[in-house]
């Protein structure tokens, strides 16, 4: 009777401990250390933005392997809100594109993480095509991946047995759970690619509240021109030689 009530209670806290392994969040935004504080995402219309076959539900997908892939929808908004808010608050690291114009075609964004049961493999992969008005056409490809172990099959074996957990819980610790690894991997793509459109919008690397204004050299005295001398008295002559 006892072994009956213990198991009973031991399959439910299974189960809950499962479930919330599994749950990741997606929240990519672009990590700035001044960030500024905003209203409205501001509207452009010389700007193009367009994000190809865009899914306000599904900027990342999460294949757990026990279950069918799940579509990850952004906290921060999808990706084409993401780059209007970087031209609405920090429009000064965008001179060229906000003066003259231009477009913004993103052909390719995948943030996936695949899960098969011995491993784990997360990737970013993001191709875009950028073009300010009065240049040519430039294109971003970036792609990036964590290779790991973290996957829903340790987790259950870290959970049913002992020892898999001495094991498991550093490791994940070490390289991060599936939803680190996810925001990561989205924040860091999101960062070359604003990094990139700021060089080719000629960004110098200051804003204006950035600058701080140099000191001003202290004015340079002018040397004095000697004033002429006046004759000496022939007296006054005779006397300081005889001192």
């Amino acid at each position: 009777m006892f072994f009956k009530l213990r198991f009973h209670l031991i399959i439910p806290t299974l189960i809950s401990l499962f479930v919330w392994g599994c749950g990741v969040s997606l929240r990519v935004y672009r990590p700035f250390p001044k960030e500024s504080s905003f209203e409205f995402v501001k509207k452009m219309d010389h700007i193009e933005v367009k994000v190809k076959e865009e899914n306000r539900m599904k900027m990342g997908v999460y294949d757990g392997y026990f279950a069918d892939p799940e579509a990850l929808p952004n906290e921060y908004g999808p990706l084409s809100y993401l780059i209007r808010k970087e031209l609405s608050i920090r429009g000064d690291r965008f001179p060229l594109l906000i003066g003259r114009g231009g477009k913004i075609l993103i052909d390719e964004y995948q943030l996936v993480s695949l899960d098969r049961c011995s491993k784990n493999l997360t990737f970013v992969r993001m191709k875009a095509r950028i073009q300010i008005q009065g240049q040519s056409e430039e294109e971003f490809s970036y792609y990036d991946e964590i290779d790991s172990h973290v996957t829903n099959c340790y987790l259950t074996g870290s959970i049913l047995t002992l020892v898999p957990l001495v094991w498991y819980v550093p490791y994940n610790g070490f390289r991060g759970n599936r939803e680190d690894q996810l925001n990561q991997l989205g924040r860091n793509s999101l960062t070359e690619f604003f990094t990139r459109l700021e060089i080719l919008s000629s960004y110098n690397g200051s804003s204006p509240v950035d600058k701080f204004s140099e000191p001003e050299p202290p004015p340079v005295k002018q040397k004095k021109t000697p004033a002429k001398q006046e004759p000496v008295d022939p007296k006054l002559k005779e006397i300081m030689e005889s001192l």
